[in-house]
């Protein structure tokens, strides 16, 4: 191999420097020009951010002190996130789920089986939390069949013959459990009372007993017992069945919400001041987080109450 001459040696010099730029400049444009733009999901993100978060829930509380109360709930919840909050007020559990399912609201707070029917109606649907109830001190709480005494009604044998009041035939405590256990003890819904109402929400259910409009209800434990405490009700009102723990009317969310928001609401509900009232107008002892695995249960009660519903036609 020859050495390189002095004029090659300065040739070189001048030129491959010249070089490295060119490719570094040619490298760098390169660079430039495959700069991922924003993913479709990141769009998607953006789009589906909503200016003002809408959260519905069932239009059931009439004591003007827990009306007070809620509003304070959405009113940490517009602090908390940031952003606008707004109630869609749902006369019932139907319209509840219609609103969450049909994308009108993007939040609810739904009982543990209207989740149960929008989930199956649109699998985009999850729970994030749920409040933990103030008597329990867990995330549970127990439907209850509430009877007049006046009515001559003594143990749950004694309904037959008599009116029976519920709440919605998608509500879980004030339905759902109760029925599958009156099944389980033999009665029949077409033959055995004298009749069965229905009064959208649990005040009103447990108000249509107090009124004389029917001689037992099932209603939500806690109802019954707040009733009690405020003296609205008197001890010729008695609790002759309590159901199994049933898990808590969760807090639900529209998974096409940016996960940020979506996490920014479960944070928020966690550290919600306790003793707040939750949107059944329940005070709650703060919330945790659920996921749709804690419904099991739930599904196989309905299972149960379909199964038994078939058999008895």
């Amino acid at each position: 191999m020859q050495p390189y001459s002095q004029q090659q040696i300065a040739f070189m010099a001048l030129v491959v420097p010249t070089l490295i730029i060119m490719i570094t400049g040619c490298n760098t444009k390169a660079s430039s020009n495959n700069n991922p733009q924003p993913t479709s999901s990141t769009q998607v993100s953006v789009k589906n951010e909503p200016s003002t978060l809408k959260i519905a829930v069932l239009v059931n509380i009439n004591d003007a002190q827990k009306q007070e109360q809620q509003q304070a709930l959405i009113e940490y919840l517009n602090k908390t996130l940031k952003r606008p909050v707004s109630i869609e007020g749902a006369k019932d559990y139907d319209t509840a789920v219609n609103l969450l399912v049909e994308e009108k609201v993007q939040v609810a707070g739904l009982g543990p089986l209207t989740y149960i029917e929008a989930k199956q109606r649109n699998s985009q649907i999850e729970p994030i939390a749920a409040p933990i109830n103030k008597s329990t001190g867990r995330p549970w709480y127990k439907s209850a069949i509430i009877i007049n005494s006046a009515s001559g009604i003594k143990t749950i044998d004694d309904l037959k013959g008599k009116r029976l009041g519920f709440v919605s035939k998608l509500s879980t405590s004030g339905y759902m459990f109760p029925v599958v256990h009156l099944l389980d003890l033999g009665f029949n819904f077409d033959s055995d009372f004298a009749s069965v109402q229905f009064f959208k929400s649990h005040p009103n259910t447990l108000a249509a007993l107090l009124d004389g409009q029917v001689d037992a209800v099932a209603v939500e434990l806690d109802i019954y017992n707040q009733a009690k405490e405020t003296g609205k009700i008197n001890d010729s009102y008695q609790v002759i069945w309590t159901s199994e723990p049933i898990p808590q009317s969760p807090i639900v969310v529209s998974q096409k919400l940016p996960p940020e928001v979506i996490t920014a609401l479960k944070d928020a509900f966690i550290s919600s001041p306790i003793g707040m009232l939750n949107f059944g107008g329940v005070p709650s002892n703060g919330y945790t987080i659920v996921q749709d695995s804690d419904y099991d249960r739930v599904r196989e009660v309905k299972k149960q109450l379909n199964e038994k519903m078939e058999n008895a036609k």
